[in-house]
């Protein structure tokens, strides 16, 4: 019998620890295991009032918080029927835009990247190409910016509020963007052909592929759409994807029918590749062929940040930005609750709650993508280790690490409480 730990998987975003056995040659048990404290994040937010709630959701993640903002900001104008705005619908599509760049240029420069260049980490890329770093940090910057000028601080933003915006944004920083965005460009394509043309290795894990479907590739909320053509309103999640704990591990995961499935950049490109931009679509086609193989995520992050760009030029080049003000509304007496679902970097993201009549939250239940992907990722582990057993340790140690960054978790944001059922007797 063979014992493998790995007890830091590095280059991802939080902490977690894998236990392998294999005995007779056979892969027994690869258990990943979330090693970080609770969060609290959902009994946080009972009792808050619903305009608390974006700014304390969006603290759950630093790289993620633009993407809590707005599923916070969505599932309370559910609750209480709040109509937003055109010209609101299309900042926030930019904000997610800018969100998800930010997210995919730091997996993809700075975690990923360095495993394929034979770097041991982005300062080794950084000495080896030097290049290659200073195109990705042109378009972090981007990705800061657009977040930056419409919500006005490029990590937890804190102009995205209950009704739209607290503020407009500048006409001028608006032109500069577009500015900015025109000229990263041809870094997005560059960046495309980067991850398109990596040997990645040939392994496939077939699941469902999940991801939300309407007439928007960016910001869509309405229906969850798997690629066999599965649909179901996003507020009635809960009715198709069931979450639980385990013992000795802080994470929580989920499964769809009792199975595992997959949400994020790889589901969405293959699951609304109409809705890509026809230069998207050519390396969507691509991607797609292999859409079974986890470290297709890669590439479609690539994709995604070039699709981005060019949607956010196409809004900014046809908007025609008015001063608002958020919608007014009134809390009226009512036990009302609300769900919202968006597209975060690595999937999408569910926030329900429920309040009393005067607007206070009574329960949060957030759901994120590498909750939804945990169980996958296990089995994905398992099945890659079956393959690569005949291998030395220190390698598949290394082709382990690499799968598992090919599905860009963040474990900070699947750790959940673990519920106590106390009994006690006399």
């Amino acid at each position: 019998m063979t014992r493998l730990n790995l007890d830091h998987i590095t280059k991802i975003e939080g902490h977690a620890k894998l236990h392998v056995k294999v005995a007779g040659g056979k892969v027994e048990k690869a258990e990943l295991t979330v090693v970080e404290g609770a969060r609290f994040f959902e009994g946080i937010l009972k009792g808050k009032k619903f305009n608390d709630l974006s700014h304390i959701a969006s603290r759950i993640c630093g790289v993620c918080s633009v993407v809590h903002t707005l599923a916070s900001v969505n599932a309370v104008e559910n609750a209480f029927g709040i109509q937003i705005s055109e010209q609101t619908a299309s900042l926030r599509e930019l904000l997610s835009i800018g969100g998800i760049i930010q997210s995919h240029i730091l997996h993809l420069y700075f975690l990923t990247l360095p495993d394929y260049a034979g770097a041991g980490s982005a300062l080794g890329l950084a000495n080896k190409n030097p290049a290659l770093i200073e195109r990705a940090l042109r378009l972090k910057r981007l990705g800061n910016h657009i977040v930056l000028t419409i919500a006005g601080r490029d990590v937890h933003p804190i102009a995205c509020v209950v009704g739209g915006f607290s503020r407009t944004p500048d006409a001028q920083k608006m032109a500069e963007l577009l500015e900015e965005l025109k000229n990263c460009k041809q870094d997005a394509v560059e960046t495309v052909k980067l991850f398109m043309n990596i040997n990645y290795p040939d392994f496939e894990k077939e699941v469902p592929h999940f991801a939300l479907s309407g007439n928007n590739y960016f910001y869509s909320d309405k229906l969850v759409r798997c690629e066999k053509g599965t649909c179901f309103e996003s507020k009635d999640y809960a009715t198709h994807f069931k979450e639980y704990l385990r013992d000795g591990s802080t994470a929580e995961f989920a499964t769809q029918e009792g199975k595992s499935y997959f949400v994020g950049s790889l589901s969405r490109v293959c699951n609304n590749i109409e809705l890509l931009s026809s230069e998207a679509q050519q390396y969507a086609r691509k991607i797609c062929e292999n859409k079974n193989n986890p470290f297709m995520n890669i590439p479609a992050q690539a994709l995604e940040v070039l699709e981005g760009i060019n949607r956010a030029i196409v809004i900014i080049s046809n908007m025609k930005l008015v001063a608002e003000q958020p919608v007014e509304f009134t809390i009226k007496p009512c036990t009302c609750s609300g769900v919202s679902a968006i597209e975060a970097p690595r999937g999408i993201l569910f926030h329900g709650y429920k309040f009393d009549d005067d607007g206070n939250c009574t329960y949060a239940n957030i759901t994120t993508p590498t909750t939804q992907n945990l169980q996958h990722i296990e089995e994905a582990i398992k099945e890659y280790l079956q393959e690569i057993l005949g291998r030395g340790p220190d390698e598949i140690k290394k082709e382990i690490e690499k799968l598992i960054r090919a599905f860009d978790p963040c474990i900070s944001c699947s750790t959940h409480f673990l519920e106590l059922t106390w009994e006690e007797k006399p």
